[in-house]
């Protein structure tokens, strides 16, 4: 029967405060960049909530303003449509007239199908009778604070991922450039290492 032992003393992360005479600094870097690595994520991944509430309220903050200072009214049609020249996301132009605080409007608009004359067209308009885009839904805000979020932390992710990288390929390179020298050493019988004359 086989028997099953946790021994602390053999973790990678322990190497850091090991006593071996045989751990070299490098080793204790290299070591020490995995669990620093790891705390990183985790304070990136903090951050990144705290900006994703940062945003989160403030374009819910926003979008409640547009939903206060917009409202819906029924702009007539006085002619029949006209397409536009150039397509897009619109068909057509429409000149249309509308009643707000007491103030009527009359503008050519763009409307995404053809009407006729005195048809009903329901638009937004802001404080002042002016015709804006209806307002933001407020469910915005959360998707737009999630993405930004994961992006945040998708791309400290990525920099923390190419900082280890980088050690770690600079720690191998250092330890190849001495192990060639002590090859050459034993080799070549260099500062009097080697036992033969």
């Amino acid at each position: 029967m086989d028997s099953f032992a946790i021994r602390p003393t053999t973790w990678p992360v322990l190497k850091i405060v090991s006593r071996n005479p045989l751990m070299r600094v490098s080793d204790r870097i290299e070591a020490a960049t995995i669990p620093l690595a790891l705390l990183l994520v985790v304070v990136a991944a903090a951050c990144a909530g705290v900006l994703g509430t940062f945003v989160h309220d403030a374009e819910k903050r926003k979008y409640a303003e547009e939903s206060a200072t917009r409202h819906a009214v029924i702009a007539t049609a006085l002619a029949d449509s006209t397409p536009r020249a150039l397509p897009s996301s619109a068909d057509s132009n429409v000149v249309a007239r509308w009643r707000t605080n007491g103030v009527e409007h009359i503008e050519s608009i763009a409307w995404d199908h053809r009407v006729k004359a005195a048809a009903s067209l329901p638009i937004w308009v802001n404080a002042e009778g002016n015709r804006v885009d209806a307002p933001t839904p407020a469910a915005r805000a959360a998707e737009n604070a999630v993405v930004i979020a994961v992006v945040a932390w998708w791309v400290a992710v990525s920099t923390i991922a190419q900082i280890v990288g980088v050690v770690r390929a600079h720690i191998a390179r250092s330890l190849d450039a001495q192990w060639e020298r002590d090859i050459r050493d034993l080799v070549d019988g260099e500062n009097g290492r080697t036992n033969y004359p």
